[in-house]
């Protein structure tokens, strides 16, 4: 198991363009993952057969009925019964059913780094012996050493957060949905999305 200062050693070599690289690499095949899950679920629901109840019919009839009132004779009241039946099942697809599978997507990530930044005057020396000089930033993640030298208050050296959120699926993956109704003199067809 590494120790403190080991860890401390490794944050402090890598680049910080890497580790945003490395981050921003991370999110991308955490987003291909969960595509590919989605296509599979929506595979499976195609293939999975549920039997559907595709009507509900209610009758209403009336049901009139006397209301004793105490020192009259009973008053006729109008009144309702609703007579519910469904129809028999129709077997198809969870994704004829209208079952379809969620998309997610990561919409933000959020990186947040605490680090000690120093600013130092340096002189650079060109292999053709140009020399330049200038002030340069210099940064390091804060440690408990610098921490405690230089009095830093800090919660944490660093923080990823990714928010993800459900989105529609792709048009192309949402199957066109041809019911042709052979029952009537003259054939219909409705075509759905």
């Amino acid at each position: 198991m590494p120790t403190i200062s080991q860890i401390g050693n490794e944050l402090a070599e890598i680049p910080f363009g890497d580790m945003i690289a490395s981050v921003a690499k991370g999110i991308a095949e955490g987003q291909r993952q969960l595509d590919l899950v989605s296509i599979q679920t929506l595979i499976e629901l195609s293939q999975t057969i549920v039997p559907v109840i595709p009507e509900v019919s209610e009758v209403i009839t009336p049901s009139p009925f006397e209301v004793a009132v105490s020192g009259q004779s009973p008053i006729m009241v109008t009144g309702a019964r609703v007579t519910a039946s469904a129809a028999e099942p129709v077997a198809m697809t969870a994704l004829q059913a209208g079952i379809a599978p969620t998309f997610y997507q990561f919409t933000e990530a959020t990186i947040e780094l605490k680090l000690s930044l120093q600013v130092r005057e340096v002189e650079e020396v060109s292999t053709d012996g140009t020399r330049t000089s200038g002030f340069r930033f210099f940064s390091s993640h804060v440690n408990f050493r610098t921490q405690n030298t230089f009095s830093y208050q800090v919660d944490g050296a660093a923080s990823v957060t990714a928010v993800l959120k459900p989105v529609p699926a792709p048009q192309r993956l949402v199957p066109t949905t041809v019911t042709v109704n052979a029952l009537g003199k003259q054939p219909t067809v409705t075509v759905s999305q």
